[in-house]
């Protein structure tokens, strides 16, 4: 079997806490402080304690993931990816970290926001593009179903426009 043949990629509008999944990505910083979009945003809708377990291991390495329940969320797993100056190379580190995260849990499903597109990031289609060729490019051999979270429109374009490669 081609392995991209069990590899499911979506965009997704759902709300976060409704979306059934093994995993969401929670993109951090090294210190695993959830201050910012879209990582402070699932620390209120995880509730509970999940900041303080991943800061109790920080510093957390760029290209390194860390897994933690997800609270009252729908979702099973958080998993948080560092990221650094925020960089292409940032992004598919992190994106790595997750599918590694995803074969070493053995999660089949994922919820990956945007990451790393704010205002001191990288432009959201180079985000998108970055995220979208990580996850084509893994060859595992367990399907794996991917959802893109677009919070609004803008954010749907850009996953749209990374999946038809004109982004």
């Amino acid at each position: 079997m081609d392995p991209v043949d069990h590899l499911s990629i979506t965009i997704c509008t759902d709300p976060w806490e409704t979306v059934d999944v093994d995993a969401f990505v929670c993109p951090t910083n090294s210190h695993g402080l959830m201050s910012h979009h879209p990582a402070a945003k699932l620390k209120e809708l995880a509730g509970g304690n999940v900041e303080e377990l991943v800061v109790e291991h920080a510093p957390l390495a760029i290209g390194a993931a860390f897994v933690t329940h997800a609270g009252t969320m729908k979702a099973r797993h958080l998993t948080y990816e560092p990221g650094g100056r925020v960089q292409v190379e940032d992004i598919l580190r992190a994106t790595a970290a997750v599918i590694v995260a995803c074969q070493v849990k053995g999660f089949g499903s994922v919820a990956v926001p945007l990451m790393g597109a704010f205002d001191t990031g990288i432009p959201a289609e180079e985000a998108a593009r970055a995220i979208h060729s990580e996850f084509r490019s893994w060859r595992g051999d367990k399907p794996l179903r991917v959802l893109f979270m677009a919070k609004d429109a803008d954010e749907v374009e850009v996953f749209e426009m990374a999946i038809e490669g004109t982004g």
